[in-house]
């Protein structure tokens, strides 16, 4: 299947998105903050990101930035995670191309839905 980067600082939600994602077939890389998620796109890159926006160092929206900065790695799908309930942070998420967005609490088949529209939306892009 894919190999899925999952960035979040709280380590709950690491786990409990790993177990579903594992469960799914797909290859698990886990990040604890923005700086490990960049550290690791650049040694390991991913066929997707599952981000949380809200984290230490740096954030969500600073990782989606760098990342759509350079040409290898502005193509990957980025699924941002929140617990914000504002309308600003997915219009903010938008504005700067975000693929997908999902508020937590989210279920297991809406992440699982999100993770599979990208990836096959990703297989379809050209290149």
């Amino acid at each position: 299947m894919a190999k899925i980067l999952v960035v979040d600082d709280e380590k709950d939600a690491l786990t409990a998105i790993e177990a579903v994602l594992s469960s799914e077939g797909h290859e698990i890389i886990l990040a604890e903050d923005g700086v490990q998620a960049l550290e690791s796109v650049s040694t390991h890159p991913p066929d997707m990101i599952v981000c949380d926006i809200e984290m230490p160092k740096l954030k969500g929206f600073d990782v989606l930035v760098e990342l759509r900065k350079d040409p290898v790695t502005s193509k990957i799908p980025i699924i941002f995670l929140t617990g914000r309930t504002d309308i600003t942070a997915l219009v903010q998420s938008m504005e700067l191309n975000v693929n997908d967005f999902l508020t937590k609490p989210f279920t297991v088949q809406e992440l699982i839905a999100a993770v599979n529209i990208q990836l096959k939306k990703n297989r379809t892009r050209v290149p």
